[in-house]
């Protein structure tokens, strides 16, 4: 279960790194400690994870909106891919991209659609080379 915490995943990501990606505080005067790294809780870390799913079921409805198509349909099959693709590469992108926890939750959150877009039109793009 530890694959799939977000938190684990900044720790990994600045450990790997040998970086720290938060600003200290100016007001700390202990040049030796490091800013305490916030811990982002279960349903922040949920959110995150259903705005891949959402980025990547939505990309499908604007890819069938602009072929014409008025009524957007999304097959079973396609919606359990993007389940699956969400919870496999969210922990991943969070820990590579290192992304600031403290940074405002609609930030973090429009990262993740956008992220989810971006899964889909690379899985499109192979399929139409297949």
């Amino acid at each position: 279960m530890k694959y799939f915490d977000l938190n684990e995943r900044v720790q990994k990501g600045l450990r790997n790194n040998g970086g720290i990606i938060i600003e200290k505080d100016p007001g700390l005067t202990d040049s030796s400690r490091d800013p305490e790294i916030p811990m982002l809780s279960f349903p922040h870390q949920l959110l995150m994870y259903l705005g891949t799913f959402l980025g990547i079921v939505f990309s499908t409805a604007i890819c069938q909106f602009r072929s014409g198509s008025v009524h957007l349909v999304f097959p079973v099959g396609e919606i359990i891919l993007s389940a699956f693709i969400a919870v496999v590469i969210i922990p991943l992108v969070y820990e590579k991209l290192m992304l600031n926890p403290r940074a405002p939750l609609i930030v973090q959150f429009g990262i993740f659609v956008q992220n989810g877009v971006f899964w889909h039109v690379l899985i499109d793009s192979v399929g139409s080379l297949l």
